[in-house]
């Protein structure tokens, strides 16, 4: 299965800094948001990627090209330490098939259609980058409720409800073992959410959703949200599923909660590290 990774918006949250560098450029530990999606992507063993961008974040695609002059002068310097690094970033891009769209978007809605062609599959994964996320077992779970229950399928956690407007929130009920989802709303105003589930940038996307978005592509003017495809299908059969994360994470999306993310991985990290030489 390959996965999508839309990464063509604006970032204003961080303007200015998002003039001149993608926000899935910033430094999370050793490596960007975008390399941490690609590594993501990787351990949950999907075989390609595609990353949608717009023509004023080709940056990130520079980041994963070869460049053999600064090769030369770090060989040169005797730097193998930032060889490495910067070897590994057109290491993963060759492992994971890495392919580019670059096209202005309404949205991660219509990025999420530009990829479909190229997908060539009717079902596929996306991954918002916004979020880091060191593990995988949640890539297994939500495919497999999308194999078992036939529907597309993505991810929620709970959130204080006073952090809805930050978030699409999900209102779910049980059904059996699993969660379906029966309402999506795109960042509630305060005060107007019947629920605590925030929708968490990970899903499996099937050909109705796709169905469903390029419908409401042809009908709107405005930014078009991957939600409003899954909310178009909450009341049909099979409906919509949710898998509720609980793994850590890191959350990127804004520049205080960014602040909060480097210190929190610094410490995870720097954990890892001592187990390893212990």
């Amino acid at each position: 299965m390959r996965i999508v990774i839309p990464s063509a918006g604006l970032g204003t949250r961080f303007l200015p800094l998002t003039r001149a560098v993608p926000k899935e450029l910033l430094l999370l530990g050793e490596w960007p948001l975008i390399h941490h999606a690609l590594l993501e992507a990787e351990g949950a063993g999907f075989d390609s990627a595609i990353i949608v961008i717009s023509p004023m974040k080709r940056a990130i695609r520079t980041y994963f090209e070869p460049a053999p002059e600064l090769e030369r002068d770090l060989v040169e310097q005797g730097n193998l330490a930032a060889l490495a690094r910067l070897l590994e970033t057109q290491s993963i891009a060759r492992r994971m098939k890495l392919t580019f769209i670059e096209q202005w978007t309404r949205g991660p809605g219509e990025a999420v259609l530009l990829s479909r062609e190229l997908t060539g599959e009717d079902t596929f994964a996306v991954l918002l980058p916004d979020d880091v996320v060191p593990s995988v077992d949640h890539w297994r779970e939500l495919q497999a409720l999308s194999r078992e229950t036939g529907a597309p399928t993505l991810c929620v956690r709970k959130v204080p409800v006073a952090e809805a407007p930050r978030f699409g929130m999900a209102v779910c009920e049980p059904f059996g073992a699993h969660l379906r989802v029966r309402e999506l709303v795109e960042k509630p105003p305060a005060g107007h959410t019947r629920s605590n589930l925030s929708i968490f940038g990970r899903y499996v996307v099937t050909q109705p959703v796709l169905d469903a978005l390029a419908d409401r592509l042809a009908r709107t003017t405005g930014e078009l949200q991957l939600t409003e495809g899954y909310a178009a299908l909450t009341d049909g059969v099979p409906g919509v599923f949710a898998l509720e994360f609980s793994a850590d994470s890191y959350d990127c999306g804004t520049p205080q909660e960014f602040a909060r993310a480097t210190t929190r991985y610094a410490a995870w990290s720097d954990v890892g590290r001592l187990a390893e030489v212990r």
